[in-house]
């Protein structure tokens, strides 16, 4: 008997947590804009010489301006009501957190001693590539082709950039895209019996059956009265004249 694979683990449907936790994040940007980057931001100097290593964490909250602000916020609010839906606490805010600054820490690493570093992006970089990763490992109602061109295509439009502008840090998008997928198997490997028992499998011959009783249903509704065999046909209420135009 064949069956079919009707829900996944990304099945279930978002909860009133997840809005939450996408607000408060928000909020949490919202709160730092503006603040002094001198005192929140991370430079080679500052962490590596200096043992400020917190700086690697607080300059993700830091932002340029409000149009640098805006771009990051939108999809920061967005990928941490998904995660936290579907993966729990421990991915957003925890992981995502300890990504961020292990992302910023490997971006200046390689920039001059007092290039300073500010921004969510790598986050969101790290937080994308998480999700389309566990995407093409959980969604099996689709094929493999599909969910590999959906995760190209939503990459190609959201995450590679129409223009290349200087003082953007490229570096820090590519390390928190490559450091998602890697985390992603892992969390997919740990926790591989919860997420194939999510899934939810119907014979196909059961679902047949349904939708032809559905059919057949449907049928008896529009079903007229047979007419007598020697009887007279039935009228319908009206003259004969009615019935004869």
């Amino acid at each position: 008997m064949e069956y079919r694979l009707t829900k996944t683990f990304l099945s279930k449907k978002p909860a009133y947590k997840s809005f939450v936790i996408g607000a408060i994040s928000l909020g949490v940007l919202m709160l730092f804009f503006g603040a002094d980057p001198e005192k929140f931001s991370a430079t080679k100097r500052l962490v590596f010489e200096q043992g400020e290593y917190w700086r690697a964490f607080t300059a993700a909250l830091l932002h340029a301006d409000l149009t640098h602000l805006a771009h990051n916020a939108f999809f920061f609010a967005g990928l941490a009501a998904l995660l936290t839906n579907y993966f729990g606490f421990w991915v957003f805010p925890v992981l995502s957190i300890i990504a961020g600054g292990l992302i910023n820490l490997g971006t200046i690493a390689f920039y001059p001693p007092d290039v300073s570093l500010v921004g969510v992006s790598g986050v969101v970089y790290f937080m994308a590539s998480f999700w389309l990763t566990l995407y093409v490992l959980i969604e099996r109602r689709q094929t493999v082709t599909t969910r590999l061109v959906h995760a190209v295509a939503v990459s190609l439009i959201f995450l590679f950039p129409e223009t290349f502008q200087p003082q953007t840090s490229y570096l820090a998008h590519g390390l928190g895209f490559l450091l998602g997928v890697p985390l992603a198997l892992i969390y997919f490997a740990l926790n591989f019996k919860k997420i194939r028992a999510a899934e939810v499998w119907v014979p196909i011959e059961k679902h047949l059956d349904e939708m032809e009783n559905i059919i057949l249903l449907e049928e008896s509704s529009y079903r007229q009265v047979p007419l007598e065999e020697d009887g007279p046909a039935p009228r319908a209420s009206g003259c004969v004249q009615c019935q004869q135009h």
